[in-house]
């Protein structure tokens, strides 16, 4: 709890410790799977009809329960790519780290989430929709100052290198996912063209 104060009040020390400590990764994982749980669940949960988004869906917790799993799984396969492009990347710049670090610093960062959850309470009345909107506009800008101080304190380098390295990385993860996304749409596609030819 200590750890997770300290990254919630963006202390670069207690960072630092979290990249140094091995010990820190398997805690670092499961802010990763409790948030994905969360997150996905209360998603799953609460969901909006997409012909009139004003209106509520009826819950249906077997659908919450397996938006939950699948958010999860979808969690740690993220975690891990975005690790080692982080890793890989800050290496580029001059950077003393590797993907366990980052690892291990990422992780706790996501507990950010955890409070953005919050904001999902915008669905339960419209009159809560700025509130909604604005808790979830500061968790997302504090979730990432503590992406850059966890990058920065991994690293071993300055600020400036944190956010260059962020930017970079967000941009292949970005085509590492849209090079996946177009082969899962290539593979679907054939796998739907040769069962139609079937039939």
């Amino acid at each position: 709890m200590e750890r997770i104060m300290g990254v919630l009040a963006l202390k670069a020390p207690t960072y630092r410790e979290i990249a140094d400590d091995p010990n820190a990764t398997q805690p670092a994982g499961i802010i990763v799977v409790i948030v994905a749980l969360i997150g996905g669940f209360v998603a799953g949960l609460v969901r909006t009809d997409p012909n009139n988004p004003q209106q509520l869906l009826s819950p249906n917790i077997v659908y919450a329960i397996v938006a939950a799993l699948v958010t999860v799984l979808f969690a740690l396969i993220a975690w891990f790519i975005t690790a080692w492009i982080l890793a890989f990347v800050a290496r580029w710049f001059g950077g003393k780290t590797n993907t366990k670090e980052m690892l291990r610093v990422t992780g706790y960062v996501e507990i950010f989430a955890i409070v953005s959850v919050i904001s999902l309470i915008a669905f339960i009345s419209p009159t809560l929709l700025c509130l909604g909107a604005f808790i979830g506009l500061i968790v997302g800008i504090l979730r990432l100052i503590g992406y850059i101080v966890g990058i920065r304190e991994a690293a071993e380098f300055s600020t400036g290198n944190a956010i260059i390295t962020a930017i970079v990385a967000a941009i292949v993860n970005f085509l590492v996912y849209l090079a996946a996304a177009s082969v899962i749409a290539i593979v679907a596609g054939f796998v739907l063209s040769m069962t139609g030819g079937n039939s």
